[in-house]
C-alpha cells in the first residue's frame, strides 16, 4: 500500500489555497469590476449575471459565486468519473473556495475606470494563480476538466478547445455591450496565457519516462488515447530484480496533464519520471496553442 506524503499534500494544499485566492482578487478587484471577462465557467457566469442585471433594469441580481458553483457540479462528475481522483479533488478544493470567493458583494475596481490598467492586472494575476494550480496537478475546475476529458477523447490539444470558448465569450461581449469591452477582454485573457505558459511551460516540450508492470495495457492506452504513441524497452528493477516495461514519450507541455491522467488510470502504481526537452526533431506532430 502507497504511504501517503503529508508533508507533501500540505504543502501542494497551501499551494491551491493560495493560487485560488491570487485568481480571486484577479477577479473580484480587477476584471469583474471593470465588465470585463475571463474565459470558463466563470466568463460564462458573468456574462449571464451581467445580461439577467442589465436585462431586468438591475432588479435581478444572481450571485456570481453561486451560479459559477452550479456549473462546476456536472464538471466535477465527470472528471471524478473519468480523469485523475487525485486532479479532481485538489481542483474541488480550489472551485469551492473560488465560489466563495465569487460570492462577496465586491463592486468596485482596485484602478477604477482604467479598463487597461484593470486588464493587465487582472491578467497577471488569474495567470499567475492558475499556473500556480497547474504546477501542482491542479485546476480552477470547470471547463478545464471538461477539456482535460475532450482532450484525451480526441487527441486534440486543451489549448483549442478553449480558444474556441473564449472566443465565444469574447463575441458574445462584443455584441451585447461594446468592441472596447471584447478587445480589453482579450488583452487580459493574453496576459493571463502568456503568464500561465511562462509558469507553467518552462519548456514546450516534455519527455516522459514510465517504469510500469502493465506494458501492453499502457501501450495501447497511449496509442489510443493520445496523440503521440511511446517507445518502449525492457527493464529490471535494480532492487527486486523484476522484469519491467520502460517507456517514454514526447509530448507538448500543455498535454502533459493529460498523459499523467491516462498513465494514473492505466497503472496507479507506475513510477514517472518528466523532463524537459529544448528541441526535437523527426517526425513529431506539433499541436500549436495560442
Amino acid at each position: 500500500m502507497k504511504t501517503l506524503d503529508w508533508k507533501k499534500e500540505i504543502g501542494t494544499f497551501l499551494r491551491i489555497v493560495i493560487g485560488t485566492l491570487i485568481i480571486g482578487v484577479g477577479i473580484m478587484y480587477f476584471i469583474n469590476p471593470s465588465r470585463l471577462y475571463t474565459g470558463g465557467v466563470t466568463g460564462l457566469a458573468q456574462l449571464i449575471v451581467n445580461i439577467t442585471h442589465d436585462a431586468s433594469g438591475g432588479s435581478i441580481r444572481i450571485n456570481l459565486g453561486f451560479l459559477t458553483f452550479l456549473f462546476q457540479i456536472p464538471l466535477i462528475l465527470l472528471g471524478y468519473f473519468k480523469l485523475s481522483r487525485r486532479f479532481v479533488i485538489y481542483s474541488i478544493v480550489s472551485i469551492l473556495i473560488a465560489s466563495g470567493f465569487l460570492a462577496l458583494p465586491i463592486t468596485y475596481s482596485v484602478m477604477g475606470d482604467d479598463l487597461l490598467a484593470s486588464a493587465l492586472a487582472g491578467g497577471i494575476l488569474t495567470g499567475l494563480g492558475n499556473g500556480m494550480l497547474y504546477r501542482v496537478g491542479a485546476s480552477s475546475g470547470g471547463t478545464a476538466i471538461l477539456f482535460q476529458y475532450l482532450s484525451i477523447k480526441t487527441g486534440k490539444s486543451v489549448g483549442i478547445y478553449q480558444i474556441i470558448l473564449h472566443g465565444i465569450i469574447i463575441l458574445i461581449a462584443g455584441i451585447q455591450y461594446s468592441l472596447t469591452i471584447a478587445v480589453y477582454t482579450i488583452f487580459a485573457q493574453g496576459v493571463s496565457a502568456i503568464v500561465v505558459d511562462r509558469i507553467h511551460t518552462a519548456y514546450h516540450f516534455m519527455r516522459l519516462e514510465i517504469v510500469t508492470d502493465k506494458g501492453p495495457e499502457m501501450i495501447e492506452a497511449i496509442g489510443h488515447r493520445m496523440p503521440h504513441g511511446a517507445t518502449a524497452f525492457d527493464g529490471v528493477g535494480g532492487y527486486s530484480g523484476q522484469p519491467h516495461k520502460v517507456l517514454f514519450v514526447i509530448v507538448s507541455a500543455h498535454e502533459l496533464p493529460g498523459y499523467l491522467a491516462v498513465i494514473e488510470q492505466t497503472d496507479p502504481k507506475a513510477f514517472v519520471t518528466i523532463s524537459g526537452v529544448s528541441g526535437i526533431r523527426g517526425n513529431f506532430q506539433r499541436k500549436n496553442i495560442i
